[in-house]
């Protein structure tokens, strides 16, 4: 498997704590080898695919939700307010 990230900044920054910060590679880009031939597989292609697929599906779902709230402002305020007391019950037992 081909590592794609590299620590860009190793150094501790003024709070002490180190940079997790990951970076892509410009050398190891997703689908290029050393050589600069494309190296992707099927399984790569299926997951990345699935992830548009995915991505899109999403988006779909969010802009659903905001104009149905968009539509009905206080039935949704209601609702949410109906889920947080009911979580806050459950979570306080």
């Amino acid at each position: 498997m081909t590592d794609v990230t590299a620590r860009t900044d190793t150094t501790a920054p003024a709070g002490g704590a180190v940079d997790t910060t990951m970076t892509p590679r410009p050398d190891m880009a997703a689908g290029a080898s050393a050589d600069g031939a494309d190296d992707t597989s099927p399984l790569t292609a299926r997951v990345e695919r699935r992830l548009r697929e995915g991505r899109s599906w999403a988006e779909q779902r969010s802009r659903s939700a905001s104009e149905t709230i968009r539509a009905h402002p206080l039935r949704s305020s209601l609702g949410a307010v109906g889920v947080g007391v009911v979580l806050g019950m459950l979570l306080r037992r």
